[in-house]
């Protein structure tokens, strides 16, 4: 039983190399920005008026020192707390009010995740009803990308947030704490032993906010997205 179990987890934790090879769809177009960045686009006729937009970032817990445990995924958090474009000030709305103010809902249609090798985030469903919308949503991908402010009084509130998370996980879900078991045997050795998302709450709950800014400034300029 042991074994099986330890053989679902390692499932659960290949690295997503696999589903890169697979052949790409025809009816998706590929290319490749000046500043680097890969882009695809596909047309989709199910829900006509609708777009989704996704940027895909190749930095996850991987990337982690011992004592930045949590701190990729405390930045995914931090990327709905403030951008450049997007500082939730004045007159000027934060991406939340803003997408939901077209209808996208955060939690069902705008939402993100952080994994052992990359960083998603996702604005779905938006409806395309009025011009601008795109470029609105572009923008958002944009600050994302490079553009998070990550001032103290956020980083504070962010805290108790992702600590009531991992409360949430460890206690409702089996599969957090089997993977916190299964993965320094699985991977003994390497440095995925030892690097779950979700990281240490003595991290996450008294890094100074200077760690967290010099790992973002370490990490965006090998940002390689995909829209």
């Amino acid at each position: 039983m042991r074994r099986n179990i330890i053989t679902l987890i390692a499932a659960l934790l290949l690295p997503l190399t696999a589903a890169a090879q697979l052949p790409q769809d025809k009816a998706v177009r590929k290319g490749k920005l000046k500043n680097g960045m890969t882009y695809y686009i596909r047309h989709n006729d199910k829900e006509k008026g609708l777009a989704d937009f996704y940027i895909a970032q190749r930095v996850g817990s991987i990337l982690e020192e011992p004592r930045q445990r949590g701190l990729a995924h405390f930045l995914e958090h931090m990327a709905f707390n403030g951008t450049k474009n997007f500082p939730g000030k004045g007159n000027r709305p934060g991406i939340v009010p803003w997408c939901e103010s077209i209808g996208v809902k955060f939690g069902a249609n705008l939402n993100a995740y952080t994994s052992i090798d990359q960083t998603v985030y996702h604005i779905g469903s938006a409806p395309l009803k009025r011009e601008g919308i795109i470029d609105s949503c572009l923008l958002v991908l944009h600050d994302w990308s490079h553009y998070l402010l990550l001032e103290d009084k956020e980083i504070d509130k962010e805290r108790g947030v992702i600590h009531e998370e991992w409360r949430n996980r460890r206690s409702g879900m089996a599969v957090q704490r089997l993977m916190e078991s299964a993965m320094p045997k699985v991977y003994k050795g390497t440095k995925y032993e030892d690097c779950l998302p979700i990281g240490y709450m003595d991290i996450v709950d008294n890094f100074p906010y200077k760690d967290l800014r010099d790992y973002y400034n370490l990490t965006a300029p090998r940002h390689s997205a995909s829209t």
